[in-house]
């Protein structure tokens, strides 16, 4: 990959994320099939390292998103009487665009780069050759339990953020619009709210494939020393980033 040029290597790049993927997620369900003890006790390992020890970072970012959401909801309502229309929208907007984006950037800081850093220590340190001349494939074994955990992670990540979200949009709603919990909860929780988080919820989950996909492209490339490692991070983490954003892009002028 490293030798193609223009616009063929992106789109190699792209097609190697999107194999390495799709053969991670065949290789952990054989695996898992199978009983494997090693793949369950990689599963257990990687969860709260994908799932737990996130949310102590992601929890607050969206409890601080919802707040910047909400003073800008509270200064319009101060200026406009509308409560019904601003609140409704600011309730489908938070679950709906600003809480996955949220996510999908932080799933692109953590995961495409945990992923791609891994994949490049064990190439390094030669444990996929060791996984290939021992009959297993390397692509499951490296990739499938951390595909499984960050799937796992999508919906409570996506469901703690948002009620984080919502609570820290509840505090300047009250302080500076006068806007009661009651009233913000009755439209945070109402069955438009609802069907914006499903959407959110789908939109995090394509999020976060792509960002897994685009750390096994990056980090599936040659490493030659240890600092081809740290490069390779950094270009998985801008790489994930324009990734999201074109398909958040996307998304919203399909919809």
């Amino acid at each position: 990959m490293d030798r193609l040029t223009g616009p063929r290597k992106p789109i190699a790049a792209i097609g190697a994320g999107i194999w390495l993927t799709l053969r991670a997620a065949r290789g952990m369900g054989q695996r898992l099939i199978a009983g494997d003890a090693l793949a369950q006790r990689q599963l257990a390992d990687g969860l709260p390292l994908h799932i737990w020890r996130p949310l102590r970072t992601l929890l607050p970012l969206a409890a601080l998103a919802g707040m910047i959401a909400g003073i800008g909801a509270a200064r319009l309502l101060t200026i406009y009487n509308a409560q019904i229309p601003v609140l409704g929208a600011l309730a489908q907007i938070l679950p709906r665009d600003i809480v996955p984006l949220l996510v999908g950037l932080f799933a692109s800081g953590s995961v495409s780069v945990a992923i791609a850093a891994r994949l490049g220590a064990m190439a390094l340190n030669r444990e996929i050759d060791a996984l290939e001349a021992l009959g297993r494939d390397p692509v499951a074994h490296a990739l499938g339990p951390a595909l499984v955990a960050v799937l796992l992670s999508t919906p409570i990540h996506m469901a703690l953020a948002g009620v984080a979200a919502i609570l820290g949009c509840a505090l300047p709603l009250a302080l500076i619009a006068n806007v009661g919990w009651p009233l913000w909860a009755g439209f945070a929780f109402s069955h438009d709210a609802a069907q914006a988080m499903l959407t959110g919820m789908a939109k995090v989950l394509l999020y976060a494939l792509i960002a897994f996909a685009v750390g096994s492209a990056v980090g599936a490339r040659p490493v030659r020393s240890p600092a081809d490692i740290g490069r390779r991070a950094i270009t998985a983490f801008t790489a994930g980033l324009l990734g999201i954003f074109a398909a958040a892009a996307l998304w919203t002028g399909l919809a």
